[in-house]
This record gives structure tokens, C-alpha cells and sequence, in this order.
């Protein structure tokens, strides 16, 4: 079902992937686990036979969860509690559901109080990693999630089950990884949308399939540099909704770098394959980029966004913003400060999962890159 797909058919499935893994979960008689993003170890999860399955949301219209979530919830926070309770929750066997900030602590709270007679676990990675323990910690929970979900299926799994599973896992992000790198270069050959719907979709659907579309459509990229395009940089931890890319393929950005969740960040988890896999995990884990809601070095987030800025020769960078999320609007403007004195020039887009009109994204983006291009930033 996913072996064969087109650009454009990935395009098209990444606005709404849920009929279709409907359709191969009855085909294959496979469970679906969901996971709220970041950094479950969805390798786990597939070791154990199920089709792991990323919740980043929805653009449908908030009908249960406002009257279950305070009126200054995180927008992905209510996108996904919303996507469950009135959209796809059947379709679900269970979650794992990661504790991240105060939101997603409570968020996992509700989620068991709705959800009574399916699986639910927490992953409470360490929201400190600097820390001696935060090793410790996170092989911990690793370990504590592989026995949870033992329990819950009655089955046990090897090492050798694992490393099977992170191998094919660890293709796909080196897959990903490859198209991205030739758009770096050739932002003509694909657009933006096409190239994060690639990420989007592989964070949703069976690997195992996905990589063989993965793998032909990288085969099939032509070498197209195009005229006028600005190389930038995208940071924040999600960018929806898609059409936001779209914006920036109308006004020819081409993202050469980025620190999202539903992207780079999640491409680089490229598990290490040698010796225990837990530990591999473990190893993963503790060497990911900044995550706004993880406690670390005060300026990481600033300096990795630099580096990136400065190495790969961008013009500017742009910041997605969630509406109301706690630990961005905190990061916010420090980093805005320190970047504006350090002369990268900076943008911020403020979005929600339920944005109706671009209109106003669109007016300021182009008047920024109107400013930049003519010297006033």
C-alpha cells in the first residue's frame, strides 16, 4: 500500500493518513499504537508487531477536547486529544504517551481517564539530560516500557528482535537524510511540503513498506538548482499546518537546515548498531538535539541554531511558534535577543492546528524577505 507512492501521493495521504492505515491494518490484521511526539522508542513498539503511529494533530474542527483542557492548552496538545476523541480513537489499540512539559503530564491524565479499556503507558524520558542520572534514567524507562508492553501482550522479545527493528527503522531515516541533503542543494527538485510530507508520513505509516517508495523516489530526483531561492533555516518543534510550507514554497525558501520534531530531529535518531540495543537507545536518546521542553544548557538552543545558520550560509531564520506553547513562549525571547545581536536575521510565525486562512502568515512573511532582500534586516 505504501511501496509504490508518488510525491504527490505522499503529499495527499500526509493531510489525512488515517484511511489508509485503516485500510492495511485490516489488511495485515496488525495493532496500531499511537504515540504523541517526542522521542518514544518507537523501535520498541515495532519489535513487538504492532505499526507505531506518530500523533502530530489535526486541522479538523475542536469539538470535545476545549471543554476537557484549559483555554491556554498547547494548540498540538488540544489537536491531538481532539484527533482521538472524535476522529480516530477506535482505531487505536493503545498509546505510549511521553511526558515532556506540565501540558503533556496532564494530557496523559485525561487520556487514561477517556480511554479506560485501552493500553496507555507514559515515557518519561529525563526532562533534564545534563544530569549524571539522565542515562540511568532513560534506560530505565526503556526497559520499563519493553516490560509493559510484555505484560500487556503476553510475549517477550530478543535483542534480536530490537536490532532487527532499529535496523529497519535506521534505513529509513538514511533515506530520509539522502533526499534531504539533495534538496539542500537542488531546491528546485522537490518543494518543501514534499520533502517534510516525506517526513511527516514516515513517522506514521509501516517502514517497512514506506522505504521501498522512499528509496525510488530518491532514485528518481533530477539535479535542478533553480533561480531565487534563499537558503534558511526552520526552527521550533512542529510546523503545521502543511500549507505553511507551501508559503514558503510560493516565495521560493529553501530549508537547508531545521530543528524540528517533524524533522531533522527526528531523521538524526539514528539508533548506533553495536553491542546491547538498549543501550543504543539509550546512546540516541542522550545525543538529539535541543528540545524546548527539555531542560539543558541555557544556550544550546541558541548556539546550535547559530551553527546551523553559519554552515550552511543561510539568510535568515525562521521560528514556528505553537500557539500557547508554555516552554517556546518562555525560549521565545532570548532567543529572538541573542540571535538579533549576533546579526542573524529572524522571523517568527505564530500557528495553531485550526488556522482557517494563511492570509496574515503570508503578508508578514513576504514583508520580511521584501526587508531582507533590499538590506533593512
Amino acid at each position: 500500500m505504501w511501496d509504490n507512492l508518488s510525491l504527490k501521493e505522499v503529499v495527499e495521504l500526509t493531510k489525512d493518513p488515517f484511511p489508509s492505515i485503516r485500510k492495511w491494518v485490516k489488511e495485515k490484521g496488525k495493532k496500531v499504537i499511537g504515540s504523541t511526539i517526542p522521542d518514544v522508542p518507537e523501535e520498541v513498539i515495532y519489535a513487538f508487531g504492532f505499526l507505531p503511529v506518530s500523533l502530530i494533530g489535526t486541522d479538523k474542527p475542536l469539538k470535545k477536547a476545549p471543554s476537557r483542557l484549559p483555554d491556554n492548552a498547547c494548540s498540538l496538545a488540544r489537536s491531538n486529544l481532539e484527533l482521538v476523541m472524535s476522529y480516530e480513537g477506535d482505531l487505536f489499540d493503545g498509546f505510549v504517551l511521553p511526558q515532556v512539559c506540565d501540558t503533556t503530564q496532564h494530557l496523559s491524565d485525561i487520556w487514561r481517564i477517556h480511554f479506560p479499556d485501552k493500553y496507555t503507558e507514559c515515557f518519561l524520558a529525563p526532562r533534564q539530560v545534563d544530569r549524571p542520572s539522565a542515562r540511568y534514567w532513560t534506560k530505565e524507562e526503556i526497559e520499563r516500557l519493553i516490560s509493559s508492553l510484555s505484560k500487556w501482550t503476553n510475549k517477550k522479545i530478543t535483542d534480536d528482535d530490537l536490532n532487527s527493528s532499529i535496523a529497519l527503522f535506521n534505513e529509513n531515516k538514511k533515506l530520509l537524510k539522502e533526499i534531504y541533503d539533495f534538496k539542500k542543494k537542488n531546491p528546485a527538485a522537490l518543494t518543501n511540503k514534499e520533502l517534510f510530507s516525506l517526513i511527516k508520513l514516515s513517522m506514521q505509516v509501516d517502514k517497512e513498506e514506506f522505504n521501498q517508495s522512499l528509496k525510488k523516489i530518491k532514485d528518481g530526483l533530477k539535479l535542478e538548482k533553480g533561480e531565487g531561492y534563499t537558503d534558511i533555516i526552520l526552527a521550533g518543534i512542529t510546523c503545521d499546518p502543511p500549507e505553511v510550507y507551501a508559503l514558503f514554497d510560493e516565495i521560493k525558501l529553501n530549508i537547508v537546515a531545521d530543528t524540528l520534531v517533524t524533522g531533522t530531529r527526528y531523521i538524526d535518531g539514528i539508533v548506533p548498531q553495536n553491542g546491547n540495543p538498549v543501550d543504543a537507545m539509550v546512546d540516541r536518546h542522550m545525543n538529539r538535539m535541543f528540545f524546548s521542553p527539555i531542560h539543558d544548557n541555557v544556550y544550546r538552543n541558541f548556539e546550535e541554531i547559530k551553527t546551523l545558520y553559519k554552515e550552511n550560509n543561510a539568510r535568515a531564520v525562521i521560528y514556528i511558534h505553537i500557539e500557547f506553547c508554555e516552554s517556546q513562549e518562555y525560549d521565545l525571547p532570548d532567543l529572538k535577543n541573542m540571535l538579533r545581536k549576533e546579526g542573524i536575521p529572524f522571523h517568527v510565525m505564530d500557528t495553531e492546528y485550526q488556522t482557517l486562512s494563511l492570509s496574515h502568515l503570508r503578508t508578514r512573511l513576504q514583508a520580511f524577505f521584501e526587508s531582507l532582500k533590499g538590506g533593512a534586516l
